[in-house]
């Protein structure tokens, strides 16, 4: 995965939505293995899912995004999209769910998916 092109995208996002510039936040390409354990711990749900947000609502760290690669690859084939469009787009969904972006309920979901498509771009 080139990590210029998340770090590029992080940048317009974090521009976009005014994020300050003080706040980091981790990404990490883990396994199905992993992400299913994190997922059972923190939302009990004992299986693997594609990406996880934490956030921290600290002043210096907005959080830690957590991407499966094995979901990334699955569902790039699913999707018919390239491994690194998935990853990206998995990457974007996570960024705005640690900005507090969620879709849980049909207008958010509205605004959460406008802001991924906006994100993304054309790759989508």
């Amino acid at each position: 995965m080139p990590e210029q092109a998340l770090q590029e995208v992080a940048q317009q996002m974090v521009t976009a939505e005014n994020v300050p510039s003080a706040q980091n936040t981790s990404v990490i390409l883990c396994s199905d293995y992993k992400i299913r354990k994190l997922n059972a711990q923190y939302r009990g749900i004992n299986k693997a899912t594609d990406v996880l947000s934490f956030c921290f609502n600290d002043p210096d760290f907005l959080g830690e995004i957590y991407i499966s690669l094995q979901r990334a690859d699955i569902q790039s084939r699913r999707y018919g999209v390239t491994y690194e469009q998935e990853v990206r787009r998995l990457f974007v969904h996570g960024f705005l769910h640690l900005l507090g972006y969620c879709h849980y309920v049909a207008d958010e979901r509205e605004i959460m998916e406008t802001k991924e498509r906006r994100y993304l771009g054309d790759s989508f």
